[in-house]
């Protein structure tokens, strides 16, 4: 389920489209998803949320997603507006993992687009804290791994998983790096 996840997600809220057009300048409409399927729930259900918000506000969805992310182990959703000036922008701490959110918005938004982008925040922070809990690979209950060599949320097999396929990674790299050395030395004594 690589690749469906993501184009499940885009089939289903025409908002998550992408264009991969090189001369885009929106991270997630050019690049996509940053983040492993073990989030699609959690994402499908965010983006399912906003459309029922929306749907309850009565005016056309103008949420534009600018980058999605894993970052520091949980996930990252930063988004803007179409009529907005500039999108969200974040301070994330790498120490404990809490973002600073700048929301986007206008001085003339009224107070009803106001409540909604307020909600529509809510329902994004929600989504980032529960993948603190979410394993990012198979959906599992999971906790955020700092003992790798990338920060994840991970549930106990992923997890073991990954410390095995590290550790086969380092073998192989210091025996290549023998046959480097050993070659080297071959050719000097020659």
């Amino acid at each position: 389920m690589n690749k469906e996840w993501k184009l499940k997600l885009q089939m289903e809220f025409p908002f998550m489209k992408q264009n991969n057009v090189k001369e885009e300048h929106n991270i997630y409409r050019r690049w996509g998803f940053e983040c492993s399927s073990g989030w699609y729930e959690l994402l499908r259900n965010c983006c399912q949320q906003i459309t029922d918000r929306y749907a309850e506000a009565g005016v056309p969805i103008d949420f534009v997603p600018a980058q999605i992310k894993e970052k520091f182990g949980t996930l990252r959703f930063y988004y803007g507006y179409e009529d907005a000036p500039c999108g969200i922008a974040a301070i994330d701490n790498l120490w404990d993992g809490t973002s600073i959110r700048f929301e986007p918005g206008n001085e003339c938004d009224d107070e009803e687009k106001k409540k909604l982008r307020h909600d529509i925040a809510g329902i994004v922070r929600v989504a980032e804290e529960r993948s603190k809990h979410t394993c990012e690979i198979c959906s599992k209950q999971g906790i955020i791994r700092t003992d790798l060599s990338w920060i994840k949320t991970l549930c106990d097999s992923c997890y073991d998983a990954r410390k095995i396929a590290i550790e086969e990674k380092k073998k192989e790299r210091a025996e290549k790096a023998k046959e480097i050395y050993e070659e080297i030395q071959e050719k000097k004594n020659e």
